[in-house]
């Protein structure tokens, strides 16, 4: 079948000649048959765009359309005037289009990168598990040899939740950036074809403003949902790496004090730090918060003061029944 470059496809998606949401008829060489393909499975299947490069693909034109309405604001004052009267129905005064943070590109990592170490880390931990359950550990080396693989495995985890955390971040900052947009605005705009716009700016014709530029709008919708989708797939996928990766790296910690438990060396330390922070406590409470001045007569003073203290309490009490005489 023949069909469109890449190049071409994305720009008659961006000028509206060609709608996302509908089937893209494609034709045999010798024109004798044809078919129908949606827009993401050409992207694959003839422009032969790898799935793990959709999410990139997809800022890209995301980019070409923000270039092209960007231009059209600067070429068309009928066009601009019409945006603005219709950003003024909805109570907009902020940009409409998804301003998309080229600082992202650099740090983000794909998921595809991620999920790969996260299968290398699921064929190690298979591995060091079964060479802690077939291996000796009364042979010394082979204790060691198996706690140290057991340390290295614990900072590939550590690694991997570090990737988990700068992927989330940077997908957390692309979905609000999308859904702090009006949409509204922009769905308007999709349903507005180019006879409005003259009619507004009451002007004949205007060539800067494509026929289907309502379509170009609706295009960039579906490619700020395609986006959307791939995020919530990526969040459902970091959870899913979160909790095995922390499965992991518990097992493993738990291993380590089994192994580790049955050194004797190691538990002799293990009881003597134990035994030295009861120690501690102990004399941390034997210390009493007394005055460097204050001596047992002191003390004893103190008490022969709250001795009359006490009868002083008493007078007071007759004091009080007296009042209460009176007021009868």
């Amino acid at each position: 079948m023949e069909h469109i470059e890449l190049k071409q496809l994305v720009n008659m998606c961006v000028k509206g000649r060609i709608q996302i949401g509908r089937p893209i008829m494609l034709t045999s060489r010798d024109r004798t048959q044809t078919t129908n393909v949606s827009f993401l499975n050409h992207l694959l299947k003839y422009n032969g765009i790898k799935q793990d490069k959709l999410f990139t693909l997809y800022f890209k034109i995301l980019q070409m359309f923000n270039r092209f309405f960007g231009d059209m604001m600067n070429k068309s004052t009928t066009f601009n005037r019409y945006v603005q009267h219709v950003k003024k129905e909805w109570n907009v005064d902020t940009h409409i289009l998804y301003e998309y943070n080229t600082s992202l590109e650099r740090s983000r990592k794909t998921i595809e990168q991620l999920l790969e170490n996260m299968n290398i880390l699921c064929r190690q931990f298979r591995e060091l598990n079964m060479r802690v359950s077939t291996n000796n550990m009364t042979d010394v080396i082979v204790e060691d040899e198996m706690l140290d693989g057991m340390d290295r495995f614990l900072e590939k985890v550590r690694n991997i939740s570090s990737e988990i955390d700068e992927f989330s971040s940077v997908i957390d900052s692309i979905s609000e950036g999308i859904d702090g947009l009006n949409m509204g605005t922009i769905i308007d705009l999709s349903m507005k074809d180019k006879t409005m716009y003259l009619e507004f700016g009451s002007v004949g014709d205007d060539v800067n403003i494509p026929e289907n530029i309502n379509i170009s709008f609706l295009n960039y919708v579906y490619i700020l949902n395609l986006i959307k989708k791939h995020i919530v797939y990526y969040t459902r996928i970091i959870s899913k790496v979160k909790d095995i990766s922390g499965n992991m790296s518990r097992y493993v910690e738990d291993s380590k004090d089994t192994i580790q438990s049955k050194d004797n060396l190691f538990s002799l330390n293990k009881q003597q730090g134990e035994i030295d922070g009861y120690l501690d406590g102990l004399d941390s409470q034997s210390e009493a918060p007394m005055d460097d001045d204050m001596s047992v007569e002191d003390i004893e003073d103190d008490n022969s003061e709250d001795d009359n203290s006490e009868d002083d309490n008493s007078e007071d009490d007759n004091l009080e029944d007296d009042n209460l005489e009176d007021d009868n």
